[in-house]
């Protein structure tokens, strides 16, 4: 089974250094949140070209986040129009991710996105207004994944000593696709 994932891996680059440049387009988002931790929420999606769209997101921390905790699952779209498990289901202490005690890939990937494109940039806790702008994903962060529709769902829980607190769900449907070059002719 592993020999089987390392080959399809390996594959993959492969395939993607004699390809196309392959692009991950945002094409929808969803946010669902506990109203008793979170309020005003806004997410949205807007489309800067045909390769490329942006991620916005607004909300504000009723209760401070003190040791968040994201589950972040990977769907890909099957020939039913079904969302499938692949390859990535991993749960992820950020706190010990900002605070370089736990170097698991996925926690470095979601920890350079937000330092990159949130307020999100300190250590624990998190609390008031979080905002992301100009989201996107960057594909020297990403490994090459095949051609076709992907859901990437992230489930924020809250642990405290004693329990844990269901805080939000943030869902970012995306497709990979070869990159869409213009055939317009550049003016001089």
């Amino acid at each position: 089974m592993l020999f089987g994932v390392l080959v399809f891996l390996i594959s993959c680059f492969a395939w993607q250094l004699t390809e196309s440049q392959l692009v991950y387009k945002l094409t929808k988002m969803e946010c669902q949140v506990n109203q008793t931790r979170v309020s005003n929420v806004s997410c949205h999606v807007k489309a800067i070209n045909w390769n490329m769209a942006v991620v916005n997101m607004d909300c504000f921390m009723i209760m401070p986040l003190q040791n968040p905790v994201i589950r972040a699952q990977v769907f890909m779209k099957d020939y039913s129009n079904q969302y499938k498990p692949f390859l990535v289901d991993v749960s992820i202490k950020m706190c010990e991710v900002i605070e370089k005690r736990n170097f698991i890939p996925y926690g470095v990937i979601i920890w350079k996105l937000f330092k990159r494109f949130t307020n999100v940039n300190h250590s624990c806790p998190f609390s008031g207004q979080l905002t992301a702008r100009n989201g996107y994903l960057d594909t020297s962060l990403l490994p090459p994944f095949p051609l076709g529709f992907y859901q990437v769902s992230l489930i924020v829980v809250d642990f405290n000593s004693t329990n844990k607190d269901y805080v939000g769900t943030m869902k970012f449907y995306l497709q990979v696709m070869d990159q869409i070059k213009s055939k317009k002719i550049p003016r001089a």
